[in-house]
């Protein structure tokens, strides 16, 4: 973040709305803090008083937040990548508050603006976060659908939008990089179809059965997964989150590549070994399941492919365990 940034400058005006101070000398609202501010004849704020103990540093990210939430909240339709399989859409390319609904801001522990979250007309509970490391903090089990707005890419991007001079001032095109496409907007999570275990290799959307070689009387198996998430620990690995269904047993697993080898963990994060029941069956299902997605979805930036095909699996899980 550098000291001299344009979105530092944005400011609240009398209504508690986001403004541009076109006129030095008059009194605002600090984004930040809410504290009165002045504005200068070089553009710059200043803040009327200041507390010992108590100064403000004031936030891009805080500013974001407050556009994203005034975007919503006057009904306009923010760009997310969408997540496709073939000719299906699983989360669509935008994210908006209907007009008869209620947004609720989601506060971080600075007590900032972070996000939001709200239901759709059909029920779903919807959530928009301006936040990096992949909306890792964020509990999932408490939305349908997640989308995230990467800070550090976004900000890439709104800066080279800024340079560009279209704009008459940074808010206008702050609002303007937040309604159209873009790099730096993913989801992370969207509803799950309910599995079809009967259909042998049928795929659904991010489905996909794998039935394993024993006969019935053995104990068939099926398995089938879904990616519903990813993120990239602090080893800049990326860890896909996936739903799965066991013999129509609900399950939740992590699939990581580390150090070359591909790694099953439980939704703990701890490594499944092999003698793990239906081991085979479970990572084979997931590494397909996540090679389909990075295929599907070229556009979701820092993930890794797991370049694997269904006939090396085998030889992969050799060297996992």
């Amino acid at each position: 973040m550098i000291a001299e940034h344009p979105l530092l400058k944005v400011v609240l005006n009398d209504a508690g709305r986001l403004s541009w101070p076109d006129i030095p000398g008059q009194t605002y609202r600090c984004a930040t803090c809410l504290r009165e501010v002045i504005t200068g004849p070089d553009g710059h704020i200043a803040h009327k008083t200041k507390e010992s103990g108590d100064s403000c540093t004031p936030s891009t990210s805080v500013a974001i937040s407050k556009a994203i939430i005034e975007l919503l909240t006057e009904g306009e339709r923010l760009f997310v990548n969408p997540v496709k399989s073939k000719n299906k859409t699983l989360a669509p390319s935008i994210i908006f508050l209907h007009v008869d609904k209620t947004l609720s801001p989601f506060i971080n522990t600075d007590y900032q603006p972070t996000g939001a979250c709200w239901r759709s007309d059909k029920g779903f509970k919807l959530a928009l976060f301006f936040m990096d490391n992949r909306n890792s903090i964020i509990n999932k089990d408490h939305f349908d659908f997640i989308a995230v707005i990467d800070r550090v890419t976004f900000l890439e991007e709104f800066n080279a939008t800024w340079s560009r001079g279209t704009f008459n001032n940074p808010l206008e095109a702050l609002r303007h990089s937040l309604v159209s496409e873009n790099m730096s907007s993913f989801w992370v999570k969207w509803p799950i179809k309910n599995p079809q275990p009967n259909k042998e290799k049928m795929k659904v959307d991010y489905w996909y059965d794998y039935y394993s070689s024993l006969q019935p009387s053995e104990g068939l198996a099926s398995c089938i997964a879904s990616v519903v998430g990813a993120e990239v620990n602090e080893f800049g690995e990326t860890i896909y989150t996936l739903q799965t269904w066991v013999n129509r047993t609900p399950c939740e697993y992590q699939l990581v590549k580390s150090v070359g080898v591909i790694l099953l963990l439980d939704n703990t994060g701890n490594l499944v070994p092999e003698t793990h029941p239906h081991f085979d069956t479970i990572i084979k299902a997931c590494i397909i399941a996540v090679r389909d997605f990075v295929r599907q979805n070229p556009r979701i930036r820092g993930i890794e492919r797991l370049s694997i095909t269904a006939e090396t699996v085998s030889d992969e899980l050799s060297s996992s365990v």
